[in-house]
């Protein structure tokens, strides 16, 4: 990997970790009526790290020099704008008695960087909102996904998305006072929409579908981190949000193993389970502890304690499928969908697989599923451990057509060649 690569690379992790950051402290300093200039001021900075480090290297603290670049960028923007027009002070330049120089530092302190995302991520989640646009507004200012990014996590198309974000902008400018947010009183309002969006956020990253990268770690460890964030304030501490973090802990412990040599998924069954992250699976055992303290059962705590098990086998052979398929029959009762469906007729499989077809076939019937590679894939696979490789090859095949992300067609073709092999 050359310089321009490694260079292009970092400023991408470093776009993900701090874009969201920047965004928040510029808004709480200049309002939400400025939410353009603040996100231009950042896309700016990033642009400008791009150029110079090119030729000056990378320096000792990006991070401290992005921020640091950022607030130059929006002093000279505020002064700017002052001469032109008059700039609409906000709440928080109302409130004190200093420079805005010395504002800004205040506000650069890590406790107030942190403050300042909180209280971003509850506006964004204002219940005058829906919850599809809480999300995409979340997704798009504090999160810096970009229009593909959500359309591909939300399953919209791409204009769709870029009209709600048009309109989820110009109601934020609207409210204008983020300073005024209250995390405390509005946590358990919202809270709900916020694990939400931090679950998808995640998911996207676990798996993702327009990138050549088949997994994006920078997505899942900022969803992590701000799910911690919820979690060592205090405002949204409850078994729900630890419950996320660990099923958040213990997918991401799975990532040293999950693609091969052609960068295609491997199975739970083909892993190296050494290469899976034990401090991350005694992280995620410990929020698990703490998620079952209550009585609560949300669908995140099925989620984690059925990764928990997966996590917690010696071997593949040694998994507890008969819990883990009753606790998809939990889910199905508590959130049903097809994704859910599926996933409970593949654990029933590796109990017994003879009705396993005759599942799939209903569900691809009721579920209008017929274009989802997933369930052909699972035929594939039934048929495979069956031993009935020719019609596994078939379906491998038909999920091949199906399918669109470069991992999941290697991962397909590598199957196909299998049955290949074992069927002569």
């Amino acid at each position: 990997m050359n310089n321009q690569d490694n260079i292009d690379q970092l400023t991408a992790h470093l776009f993900r970790e701090n874009s969201g950051k920047m965004v928040a402290v510029l808004s709480r300093m200049f309002g939400l009526g400025q939410i353009d200039i603040a996100t231009d001021v950042v896309q700016d900075t990033f642009e400008t790290a791009l150029s110079k480090w090119r030729f000056s290297g990378i320096p000792d603290n990006p991070s401290g020099w992005l921020m640091q670049v950022a607030k130059n960028k929006a002093l000279n923007t505020f002064k700017r704008e002052n001469k032109t027009q008059a700039f609409p002070p906000s709440v928080y330049l109302n409130r004190f008695d200093k420079s805005i120089e010395n504002q800004f530092d205040i506000l650069l302190s890590p406790k107030e960087i942190k403050d300042s995302q909180l209280r971003l991520l509850f506006t964004c989640c204002h219940p005058s909102f829906s919850t599809k646009n809480q999300i995409i507004i979340t997704l798009n200012i504090l999160c810096g996904f970009g229009i593909p990014e959500i359309a591909n996590a939300l399953l919209m198309n791409e204009e769709a998305v870029k009209k709600a974000l048009t309109r989820g902008k110009a109601s934020l400018r609207k409210l204008d006072n983020i300073l005024q947010t209250n995390i405390i009183a509005q946590a358990d309002e919202r809270i709900k929409t916020v694990r939400t969006i931090l679950y998808l956020m995640f998911n996207e990253g676990y798996k993702t579908t327009r990138s050549k990268e088949a997994i994006n770690n920078d997505l899942c460890y900022e969803a992590i981190r701000l799910a911690k964030l919820l979690e060592n304030d205090g405002c949204a501490v409850n078994s729900e949000t630890n419950a996320l973090i660990a099923l958040m802990f213990f997918n991401v412990s799975r990532f040293p193993a999950r693609l091969g040599t052609s960068d295609e998924w491997l199975t739970l069954e083909e892993q190296n389970r050494s290469l899976w992250n034990s401090i991350f699976i005694e992280e995620g055992c410990h929020y698990l502890n703490k998620a079952t303290q209550s009585e609560t059962l949300t669908r995140f705590h099925i989620e984690a304690i059925i990764a928990s098990i997966h996590c917690t086998a010696t071997t593949f052979k040694e998994t507890n499928w008969q819990k883990i398929a009753y606790l998809y029959h939990q889910l199905e009762q508590l959130e049903p969908s097809p994704v859910v469906t599926l996933n409970r007729i593949i654990a029933e499989s590796y109990l017994s697989c003879s009705d396993s077809i005759r599942a799939l076939d209903e569900l691809e019937i009721k579920a209008d599923l017929k274009k989802n590679f997933l369930v052909s894939a699972t035929k594939g696979d039934i048929y495979k451990r069956k031993g009935e490789f020719k019609n596994a090859q078939i379906y491998y095949a038909q999920a091949l057509s199906l399918s669109a992300s470069p991992a999941d067609r290697e991962f397909l073709r590598k199957k196909i060649l299998q049955c290949q092999i074992n069927k002569n």
